[in-house]
């Protein structure tokens, strides 16, 4: 396990007093597959490579990855038996949005489905199931109403609503640029389903409204999410503790129950009075005169870390971590903003970005990543840093070392699931951290040339989607040497939201993902590839 030891050694040298909440690292986990498909635990979307324009793209529901994560969703909740977490981001509801706040379309139906199967089966004088919905806003957001959703959850529930505590929140802990970022459903802290995929329906399933951007079906976004079994879901569960605890007591305006008002409003949180109570708000904790045994359905381990993001917490008050040197920091600023790279506080409670950099610095042979963007969002409101200027620095040294590099993106051009204008901008940033560590320009480009793969994505043959739509990636994969692999809703480039995902070392499943989706999509990719070690 050796790429899971130099993951928490790092972990425990910038995050020790929070092992156990933020992170942990637990044995005893299965990759949760159905039937005889060992690669089930492999959620992606749309699942349409190779598309042809003879055979076009299935319509809606239709797309094999989505008939599949939404059967996925259906199954998992309805095994429920006490308690449902579902978490996401989203827009806020206006005129032209492709999107609102909360699950929507074939995501909600997939879910209420689930949830109403698992209610079904309660008996009478069982206690009600819990299920919570949290989604992640922008500060400016006031259409991400929680009551209206929950009045709607109710609504489609009927009479088994009287078997449901419902608690619906949205929430963002810094203006326009630290919100809850996660995409999980975790069922009874023991099934959990996360990654990158996002519950809106316009971007990955159906057209959207006149004037929005979401293209589902003609253009649907591609994703990937996980499922696991096993004390890693009790452990993510926990990392959500942290988050509805942090919005109970900076909730500001509640129509029903006993939260305090307060003159903001960075959380708005659904309850009926006078559930839960003050105590109540965590689903996670562990009962220490439950002698029963753990619930350890495989020998698998998993690495779970989360960020906290800007507002929750400002520092690990046990560590006394510092950030490491790095030449030139100031190449990554924007708008005089850097704080992602300078914040050495930041860090300690957002120690997802070092797991990261800790597993791809241990990698020996191969470095793949499939990633929304390498580089931060610099424009206006949120004028993040450029890059991670450490990540990209074990990169160039992985690099110099002959590690071969693999990065696919999403196509670079605004307003789409890009923050740049070309593909050049991630390859000049590359360039700019090799190049501190040779003598010339030209030795910076032969390495480059000689270990880096970089293009934006493609999905078949065919340049851009039926109607001449970009191909979109919004995946947050990292995998190592095809042994240990990171999944989850981080993005490798600078950002102050919160997240979360898992780091697994497993050779065989590794594998599964290199095969179904990572081998997949460089086939493509490398059609529109500016760098290739293989030309």
């Amino acid at each position: 396990m050796e790429y899971l030891n130099a993951v928490e050694a790092e972990l425990k040298s910038v995050s020790p007093g929070m092992e156990g909440t933020l992170w942990s690292r637990t044995p005893g986990n299965k990759f949760d597959t159905i039937g005889d498909d060992p690669a089930s635990w492999i959620l992606q979307v749309p699942d349409c490579w190779g598309w042809t324009p003879s055979k076009g793209v299935p319509i809606g529901a239709e797309k094999p990855g989505i008939k599949k994560l939404l059967g996925r969703l259906r199954h998992n909740l309805a095994q429920a038996s006490r308690t449902v977490d579902i978490t996401g981001f989203g827009p806020p509801d206006m005129i032209g949005s492709p999107a609102g706040p909360f699950p929507d379309g074939d995501f909600i139906d997939a879910m209420l489905d689930g949830i109403k199967e698992a209610v079904g089966r309660h008996e009478e004088g069982d206690d009600r199931l819990i299920v919570r919905f949290m989604t992640g806003v922008v500060g400016v957001d006031r259409t991400a109403d929680p009551w209206v959703f929950r009045d709607a959850l109710i609504k489609r529930l009927g009479t088994l609503a009287r078997q449901v505590d419902l608690r619906v929140c949205s929430m963002t802990t810094r203006g326009v640029s630290s919100y809850n970022h996660t995409k999980f459903v975790i069922v009874d802290g023991q099934s959990v389903i996360h990654g990158g995929i996002n519950w809106m329906t316009n971007y990955y399933i159906e057209e959207g409204p006149l004037f929005s951007r979401g293209f589902g079906d003609t253009a649907p976004v591609t994703d990937l999410d996980i499922a696991l079994r096993g004390p890693a879901a009790l452990s993510a569960g926990k990392f959500l503790d942290m988050l509805w605890e942090w919005a109970r007591t900076h909730a500001g305006w509640v129509k029903s129950g006993w939260i305090k008002n307060r003159k903001q409003y960075p959380a708005w949180i659904a309850v009926e009075k006078p559930s839960p109570p003050a105590e109540g708000w965590s689903l996670y904790v562990e009962d220490e005169e439950d002698d029963s045994a753990p619930y350890t359905p495989g020998d698998l381990q998993v690495i779970s870390v989360g960020s906290l993001g800007y507002g929750i917490l400002d520092r690990d008050k046990d560590s006394t971590y510092e950030r490491p040197y790095a030449e030139r920091e100031d190449q990554a600023a924007s708008y005089l903003n850097n704080e992602t790279n300078l914040d050495s506080s930041f860090m300690t409670v957002n120690p997802d970005a070092n797991a990261i950099r800790a597993l791809v610095a241990h990698a020996k042979t191969s470095i793949v990543l499939s990633q929304q963007d390498i580089n931060g969002f610099t424009g206006l409101p949120l004028m993040h840093a450029l890059f991670d200027v450490r990540l990209l620095d074990v990169l160039a040294k992985k690099m110099m070392d002959g590690v071969k590099v693999r990065i696919v993106i999403s196509n670079p051009g605004s307003p789409d699931y890009s923050n740049i204008s070309s593909v050049d901008v991630a390859y000049k940033s590359l360039y700019q951290r090799v190049r501190l560590k040779t003598t010339y320009d030209a030795q910076a480009h032969r390495l480059l040339r000689h270990n880096l793969q970089l293009a934006p994505l493609r999905v078949s043959d065919e340049q851009t989607w039926p109607g001449g739509y970009k191909y979109r990636l919004h995946s947050k994969v990292v995998c190592v040497d095809e042994t240990a692999f990171y999944v989850g809703s981080r993005n490798v480039y600078p950002d102050t939201t919160q997240d979360h995902g898992f780091i697994i070392q497993n050779a065989a499943a590794a594998a599964l993902l290199v095969e179904h989706f990572l081998d997949k999509q460089w086939l493509y990719s490398r059609n529109a590839a500016i760098c290739d070690w293989e030309w």
